[in-house]
């Protein structure tokens, strides 16, 4: 029963191994402590449980609180199913536990129903919620894993506690359905949690993407406005032009290109002529993204190269997840640039049997930890009370298996390469 719920409440899917060290262990301290410490052994299985899926996870505070959810799951309605068979049985719990028949019979369907139960709670948490993507404040879900562990604690000292003071299974079974209360309660404040985080993180993204668009807009406008500027001039440059030439006067034409000409070609600025290159990506909301962030890294004095050779329309990733990455990844790039005494970030996307590629490459001095320790919550090379941005593209990643991070850093290039495989 105890790996039911701890292998399929987690975020991500255990190796075999992994899965065997769970059963073993649990297997082992359950029969041989259980003999020595009665049910106060609880606490060294659950403890140990708590180790294991620490190492054996990434997301640490999110695969312990589904392992803790799912611990008080099972033992709540496990005091509930038994008190539910002592009334169809009209047996006291003692002499129900002391029914050899019937208690491995009761065992073997309340293990099949948590068996069932918890792969559908699972597949639901992840697959239909997509609890990953929406709980990443690190701080919350530390907060959410110490409610549960607090709550499952007090839950192994009522029965082991109870237990060593002789309490009648009576008293306990009082405490445990007390315990199933709490925990609906449990469940109600997290789901109300999840749904809160859910509104307020696609409020902001969608604030995002409004401010993204209108900064697109404002270039688009400005653009517009040299370009009718330019062609209103344009006659009158033409017949002047043709008058210093019927005249034959060289010099004149000379004088007149660089003093009025010239000037109205400068309009023409070098980021309008790099940023006319994003008509080739077709999403408006990710293309006012990299519209807005290249227009605030020109201005900074950072050297662009994007390179957009043809048209990019599906991204192989829902476009939400798709501009969170690229927008952390631009940020870094940018702060990184800045540091170095060459200022220089190049931008490429492009397809390659149609797997999407995207390349990110920027000046930066070398980073103080391991490229592989980067992705890792709060380690940066920007200093202290940082580094959350790669740990929140790991985890927005972890959804998506068509999808392949590569992190590289070749003196003075910092690189990141992203490849969205095409889903067939």
């Amino acid at each position: 029963m105890i790996t039911f719920f701890c292998v399929h409440l987690l975020p991500n899917k255990l190796s075999v191994l992994k899965r065997f060290i769970i059963f073993s262990y649990a297997f082992i301290t359950i029969y041989f402590f259980n003999q020595i410490y009665g049910q106060a052994s609880t606490f060294i299985t659950f403890l140990g449980l708590i180790l294991l899926i620490y190492f054996f996870t990434s997301n640490h505070y999110l695969s312990l609180s589904c392992y803790l959810f799912g611990y008080l799951y099972t033992i709540s309605f496990n005091y509930l199913f038994m008190w539910a068979a002592g009334l169809i049985f009209k047996m006291d719990m003692e002499v129900f536990l002391t029914h050899h028949l019937l208690l491995i019979t009761f065992s073997c369907i309340y293990c099949m129903f948590c068996g069932a139960t918890t792969k559908l709670i699972g597949y639901y948490f992840h697959k239909k919620l997509n609890i990953a993507k929406y709980l990443t404040n690190y701080h919350l879900l530390k907060a959410i894993f110490i409610a549960l562990f607090l709550l499952v604690f007090f839950y192994i000292f009522n029965f082991s506690y109870g237990e060593r003071l002789g309490y009648n299974y009576g008293v306990i079974g009082l405490n445990g359905i007390i315990f199933l209360l709490l925990f609906i309660i449990t469940v109600f404040l997290m789901y109300t949690v999840y749904t809160v985080t859910m509104r307020e993180q696609a409020y902001k993204h969608r604030m995002a993407q409004f401010e993204n668009l209108r900064v697109y807009t404002e270039r688009l406008e400005n653009s517009y406005g040299i370009m009718r500027k330019f062609k209103h001039d344009y006659m009158n440059i033409l017949v002047t032009m043709s008058g210093f030439m019927k005249e034959n006067d060289m010099d004149g034409l000379k004088e007149y290109y660089g003093e009025r000409i010239l000037p109205i070609s400068h309009a023409f600025t070098e980021s309008d002529t790099k940023l006319g290159i994003l008509s080739n990506i077709k999403n408006t909301a990710l293309k006012s993204l990299l519209s807005s962030k290249f227009v605030y890294m020109m201005e900074m004095g950072i050297r662009m190269e994007i390179e957009l050779l043809e048209p990019i329309g599906d991204l192989n990733m829902d476009c939400l997840d798709l501009s969170r990455i690229l927008g952390i990844f631009l940020d870094n790039a940018m702060e990184a640039a800045m540091e170095t005494e060459v200022k220089e970030v190049h931008f490429c996307m492009f397809y390659k049997e149609k797997n999407l590629h995207l390349i990110m490459q920027n000046t930066a001095l070398p980073p103080t930890y391991a490229i592989s320790e980067l992705r890792s919550h709060e380690i940066s090379t920007k200093g202290e009370n940082r580094g959350i941005g790669l740990f929140n593209v790991d985890m927005i990643l972890k959804n998506y298996e068509n999808a392949i991070w590569n992190t590289t850093y070749e003196e003075p290039y910092f690189t990141q390469e992203l490849i969205l495989m095409h889903n067939d």
